[in-house]
């Protein structure tokens, strides 16, 4: 577990060795590898959403504004800043916990809280198009998972075993003893 570093001394290694080799030390030093979770909020904000959100649109009369409104072509949420990482982190955690505690036994609560946390990062209420665009994947596992709970909770399927063997291809296969 000794390794020589530099000077004929040795020293025992660091636990926290960046993933790069000893001679990049000046940047494992500086730390690059952090959470991943708190790196994704980074990075994703970074360079994906504009931080100043949208720009406001401007009307010349309020009934201008209250025909778009009713339209759907002013939504006033995309209008306002969008949020920072420790916004959403704390966001994330709220609703994790509130999932927690409202159904601890929901076999989707994982896929719920990835999807509620990708839809944060991408800022689903200032731009949600892009949002749904990002996050369509963990919508579609999460419709996967409720299906299948369902099934299994109302008895239609069981966890795969032996039971799962059926007799027939498929339900009007005939039975070519009486046929």
């Amino acid at each position: 577990m000794d390794k020589e570093l530099g000077f004929g001394k040795y020293k025992r290694y660091q636990e926290t060795q960046g993933p790069l080799p000893e001679a990049f030390d000046f940047v494992n030093d500086m730390k690059v590898v952090e959470e991943q979770v708190n790196q994704t909020y980074e990075h994703n904000l970074a360079f994906h959403v504009p931080l100043e959100g949208n720009t406001k649109p401007s009307y010349s009369s309020n009934w201008e504004k209250m025909v778009a409104y009713h339209h759907g072509l002013y939504v006033p949420e995309m209008y306002q800043a969008t949020k920072t990482a420790d916004e959403i982190r704390s966001t994330v955690n709220a609703y994790t916990d509130k999932v927690h505690a409202d159904a601890p036994k929901d076999a989707c609560k994982y896929l719920n809280i990835e999807e509620f946390r990708c839809l944060n990062v991408y800022q689903y209420e200032t731009n949600p198009g892009y949002a749904a665009k990002k996050c369509m994947k963990w919508y579609d596992e999460l419709q996967k998972c409720q299906w299948d709970q369902a099934k299994f909770n109302a008895g239609t399927t069981y966890i795969e075993g032996p039971q799962m063997k059926r007799r027939r291809a498929y339900v009007f296969y005939p039975d070519f003893k009486y046929a």
